[in-house]
């Protein structure tokens, strides 16, 4: 086996797929793989990167960023309410605490490097999964679109051809689809090695790979398939660097959890290649039962990703050059199921990097004005994109017309 799962896609440039295919993906990733060996780094230097952690399933915010000081919280919640004593305190408002796995994150609300939006979600936001996926990716929820919010910016700005300017790691990548852009997909970065059987000359294999590549077939999805492996070998060699944890990062991460996806990440800006937007994809959120124990694991993984990832950066001196936000595809029913949440609307997200005008909540969701059992979405999803969009291209970039509207950026984010 080549690896251990399947291990790239291709996102986006749907013009150029579908004029050439494998053909076209390993021909444009030899143009900026070229000269880059496993113990070289790249020469694509992007000023600013975007990184943004999905959490699949639909994350339960109440649970997340908690309103302690409302006693119709606990009412609703008798069973998987955080207990009031457990709430992490957040400085500067006595609203809301910290679900206590998300203490880590304490540090960077004190910095100012940490903010809330709550109440956000999309108008009219549906409770399908697909449907309210496919609205946070394309974020169009008046009108069916087949690009997503990042493919678009990408088709608009900078350098259309770089596979490795968009990547994505653990899914999510529809986010990604543009008309031009092209970006590449890793499904799971421990997947990058090829595998030999024990006792194997692995040199050896790897020649026979390669030579593969000739003479090429007659049949023209053939030949692209031969011509693809060269390309896909050093791929895996590189992107393989990327996702080796650091001496001093404590534990060996899941590959697929949000810190070993987060990992992954830092090795990825580390090798400069210009990568500018990084999708991570989280999956598990989905909390209809047994949330006490399951949510307390993800928002866990999802704290120290976070602050480790940053850690990592800073220490490198890379982190007022990356910007983090979450997102997932809506929130959870105010009222328990009895051991869990059911899907919901308006929910939490947050930025984090020192860019951000942090330690602060913006927005507020009224417990005491629930639609059809949920949260309002009393802010639009695509203020946090504006934001992300403004940092990463400048004030006179094309956020409005990459998301169709202005939308209020509320200053969460120093352009």
């Amino acid at each position: 086996m080549l690896s251990r799962r399947r291990f790239l896609g291709i996102a986006g440039g749907a013009a150029a797929v579908a004029a050439g295919g494998v053909l076209g993906w390993e021909t444009l990733l030899n143009d900026h793989l070229d000269g880059h060996t496993t113990d070289q780094q790249g020469s694509g230097v992007a000023k600013r990167v975007l990184v943004i952690v999905q959490m699949s399933g639909g994350n339960d915010g109440v649970n997340t960023l908690i309103p302690a000081g409302d006693g119709r919280y606990f009412d609703a919640r008798p069973t998987v309410a955080i207990k009031e004593a457990d709430v992490v305190a957040l400085a500067g408002t006595d609203r809301y605490g910290l679900h206590p796995k998300l203490a880590p994150l304490v540090p960077l609300w004190q910095q100012g490097h940490l903010a809330a939006i709550d109440g956000i979600g999309f108008p009219d936001q549906t409770r399908s999964h697909f449907s309210a996926l496919d609205t946070w990716w394309s974020a169009t929820p008046d009108e069916p679109i087949r690009t997503g919010w990042l493919g678009r910016w990408m088709d608009a700005t900078g350098d259309g051809t770089n596979p490795l300017r968009a990547v994505a790691l653990g899914g999510g990548s529809p986010a990604l689809v543009g008309e031009r852009a092209v970006s590449t997909v890793v499904l799971d970065p421990a997947g990058f090695a090829l595998r030999t059987p024990r006792d194997a000359d692995g040199d050896a294999i790897r020649n026979a790979f390669l030579a593969t590549a000739a003479p090429l077939s007659a049949d023209p999805m053939g030949a692209a398939a031969q011509q693809a492996i060269p390309a896909t070998l050093q791929a895996v060699d590189l992107l393989a660097k990327a996702s080796e944890a650091p001496s001093d990062t404590a534990g060996q991460a899941d590959s697929t959890s949000i810190t070993g996806l987060l990992t992954t990440a830092a090795g990825i800006i580390d090798l400069q290649l210009g990568t500018e937007i990084i999708l991570v994809a989280g999956n598990g959120f989905d909390t209809h039962s047994d949330q006490t124990r399951r949510h307390s694991d993800l928002l866990e993984d999802l704290a120290g990703g976070i602050t480790g990832f940053l850690e990592t950066l800073t220490s490198r001196g890379q982190a007022d050059d990356v910007l983090v936000i979450t997102t997932s595809e809506f929130g959870r029913r105010v009222q328990e199921n009895g051991s869990g949440t059911d899907h919901g609307n308006g929910s939490v997200h947050f930025l984090a990097g020192p860019m951000v005008t942090g330690g602060q909540v913006v927005g507020q969701a009224d417990l005491g004005d629930l639609v059809d059992g949920d949260l309002r979405s009393s802010i639009d999803s695509r203020s946090l994109y504006a934001n992300a969009l403004d940092w990463l291209s400048g004030p006179t970039g094309p956020t409005d017309d990459v998301l169709g509207q202005h939308a209020d950026r509320y200053s969460l984010v120093t352009v």
